[in-house]
């Protein structure tokens, strides 16, 4: 977006590298009276359907030999998808910040944004149609569940918060599998779906929430 070379190295320092509280708070910057926030790890519970990997189910359970079972195909799937989730998260969030000029610090901020998602990943058949020599199957994913972020003061006091229904805001990706017959890899773009549809909710969500994480806004609840 807008972030500068200098301030990307910031983002990537607070995401990963780990600064100090003291340097982050002076590579953010910002005005000297819009007050320090600390960003907790997102909490990210999901569920997403079986199979995980793929539509052919032979290729599926032979991964599953191989792979210490179904139950780990589908663990597998949950930490890739979160992963996901929080990298997204990340981004979007911090960039936003970074244009409000937000002073983010790692620890003992004036303001803390604390966040939980619970999702579910919905996977709709509509059609399954024989080919020649495969199966054509087309659908659709839909995320359901709940968003939820409040921001605190030092002394743990809930000054906002705000509570997203995930089922209105009607997020849907299509899919599509072709699974040949004689067994030969095909096609499935599920994967690819459903981190489109876990990107497109992170853009709501953190829309949603932007009204409140403006610099001005910040500076009124430290105020309370």
């Amino acid at each position: 977006m807008r972030t500068s070379k200098f301030r990307r190295l910031a983002l990537a320092g607070l995401l990963g590298i780990g600064l100090s509280t003291q340097a982050a708070a002076q590579l953010w910057g910002g005005d000297e009276h819009t007050p320090s926030l600390v960003v907790a790890p997102t909490s990210i519970q999901i569920d997403v359907p079986m199979p995980v990997s793929s539509g052919n189910l032979q290729l599926m359970l032979a991964q599953a030999t191989t792979g210490g079972g179904l139950a780990e195909l589908k663990q597998q799937a949950v930490r890739n998808y979160t992963q996901h989730l929080h990298s997204e998260l990340a981004r979007e969030l911090y960039e936003y910040l970074d244009d409000e000029e937000i002073p983010l610090v790692e620890q003992d901020g004036v303001l803390n944004l604390h966040n939980t998602l619970e999702l579910k990943v919905i996977k709709h058949l509509n059609t399954m149609k024989p080919k020649d020599d495969y199966d054509l199957e087309r659908g659709n994913v839909a995320l359901s569940g709940e968003f939820r972020y409040t921001l605190k003061n030092r002394s743990g006091t809930a000054l906002r918060e705000q509570r997203i229904n995930i089922d209105d805001l009607k997020i849907q990706e299509q899919y599509l599998v072709r699974s040949y017959y004689d067994g030969r890899s095909g096609d499935d773009d599920t994967e690819e779906a459903i981190k489109k549809a876990l990107s497109e909710l992170v853009e709501e969500l953190v829309e949603s929430m932007e009204d409140n994480l403006e610099a001005d806004q910040l500076r009124d609840m430290a105020s309370l």
